[in-house]
């Protein structure tokens, strides 16, 4: 796959947004929008989606100049939130970026037969015409127009979701933190451990709160070959959730 010209967008909102102060994630996250396909392509007989890319942990870590365990903490952060989906087949990996229409949108239309001189002329004559022609939008337009279009882009995760999706969200993340494969991880269905979040959150705990325990009870446990049985939600939502949570 080819690298081209031209330059993304990247909107202030990512200021706000809550890997921003975790360089090894946040510097990841630039990359892959620098590196995503901005269009569709076809690569070995393999299509790969607009937004996308093929790589590795040693590609990434050699490009960006993070260490291979810097890039596999900074992929977990990116999919437990939701910035990035990753597919596994058997020759690589695919990296998607889930809103990558929201960070690169605002009527952008990819054109196959368009060259780079049209692409250029046609810019060029819809920013005189929109100079020019003061009914078209006014810039106060424009601004609240991307606002409402990027609200929540790089937000945190997903506090006013109804139940499920909560639910839904914090066993993806225990399961990426637990390097759970497809179809071996905890279930958002069961009733257990709908029940177990659904306490929780109806007490006035936050998602960001369940986040929390998740990443300290991992980083304790998940090399001790005796605790590590005790990262499920039974143990982490149970009765000394609170406790976790202070530690």
């Amino acid at each position: 796959m080819e690298n081209c010209g031209g330059f993304i967008k990247l909107f202030r909102q990512i200021l706000d947004w809550e890997w921003y102060d975790d360089l090894p994630t946040c510097r990841l996250f630039i990359h892959l929008l620098l590196k995503a396909n901005y269009a569709e392509r076809n690569w070995h007989g393999q299509t790969i989606e607009r937004g996308s890319c093929i790589t590795s942990y040693a590609t990434l870590a050699s490009e960006t100049g993070l260490s291979p365990e810097q890039i596999k903490r900074a992929l977990k952060n990116l999919t437990k939130t939701g910035e990035i989906k990753r597919i596994a087949t058997n020759k690589n990996t695919v990296i998607c970026i889930v809103k990558y229409a929201d960070f690169q949108g605002f009527g952008f239309e990819y054109n196959e037969q368009t060259t780079s001189k049209e692409q250029a002329e046609n810019k060029q004559k819809t920013n005189e015409q929109q100079t020019n022609n003061k009914q078209t939008t006014t810039t106060k337009e424009i601004k609240n127009k991307r606002n409402k279009e990027s609200k929540n882009i790089y937000t945190s995760l997903p506090e006013d979701k109804n139940i499920t999706a909560i639910v839904e969200t914090v066993i993806q993340m225990l399961n990426v933190e637990t390097d759970k494969k497809d179809g071996e991880g905890f279930s958002p269905r069961a009733k257990k451990n709908v029940e177990l979040i659904s306490a929780l959150i109806h007490e006035g705990y936050t998602v960001n709160d369940l986040k929390t325990v998740i990443e300290k009870k991992c980083d304790s446990w998940l090399t001790d070959p005796v605790m590590k049985s005790n990262l499920r939600p039974s143990v982490l939502f149970g009765d000394k959730f609170d406790e976790y949570l202070h530690e």
